[in-house]
């Protein structure tokens, strides 16, 4: 009874380390023969994001992309502000004429004396009549003498003729004088203009005069086309 009892201990034994020889390796973790399995756990929750990294070193420029397809033009822009005032510009060109003589001597007592061509561009302006010259009158009658500008056979009519007399009582008396008559007329019509200087007797006093134009000197008349 005692043996069997003892065969009984050696068999249990010798079963409990055949069992722990069949276990799992510790260094490889497989299953050495009949090992056990445990049983399968749940995944675990996945970890909090880690921080954001640092900015990266900015990279260098890029090339030049090809030129691009002309666009469409763009609505007018809205009307700018008004500039600053100019410089004070250049004056109009003038349009100005000078008809001059030598020596002229004319000793007519009435009509024409001299004529001078002028073409009139504006028909607002004004024009500027100016003789200057030699004007001679003698006589014992008391004479008088009137010197006259004409535009194409007409006097001046605004604001009033443009004229000069001299009037002479001596026979004695013989003087040549340089002499300037000079005026404006207005509401002549644009065009060719026969400006012309003429002589005749004062309607008063009368009397005959002796007149002598430009002698032994230069004499001239300067048409001037004013804008007023």
């Amino acid at each position: 009874m005692a043996v069997n009892a003892w065969f009984a201990v050696v068999g249990l034994v010798a079963a409990i380390f055949a069992q722990t020889n069949r276990g799992q390796d510790v260094g490889t973790g497989q299953c050495c023969g009949s090992c056990v399995i445990g049983p399968q756990v749940l995944a675990g929750v996945p970890g909090n994001n880690g921080l954001p990294g640092n900015n990266g070193v900015p990279g260098y420029n890029g090339r030049d992309g090809a030129k691009g397809d002309r666009g469409e033009q763009g609505p007018p822009g809205e009307k700018g502000s008004a500039g600053e005032t100019g410089p004070p510009g250049m004056p109009p060109r003038v349009n100005l004429k000078q008809c001059a003589w030598k020596n002229l001597y004319n000793d007519a007592d009435s009509g024409m004396i001299v004529e001078c061509e002028f073409n009139k561009i504006s028909p607002t302006s004004a024009l500027r009549l100016t003789w200057n010259g030699d004007l001679r009158n003698t006589g014992s009658s008391g004479g008088c003498a009137r010197w006259f500008f004409t535009f194409n056979r007409a006097e001046c009519g605004n604001p009033f003729p443009i004229d000069g007399v001299v009037y002479t009582n001596n026979a004695n008396l013989n003087i040549h004088r340089v002499s300037t008559i000079d005026g404006l007329c207005y509401d002549l019509p644009a065009g060719p203009v026969t400006v012309a200087l003429n002589v005749g007797a004062c309607d008063s006093p009368s009397g005959a005069p002796n007149v002598h134009t430009g002698a032994n000197s230069h004499s001239r008349i300067i048409i001037e086309e004013v804008d007023i």
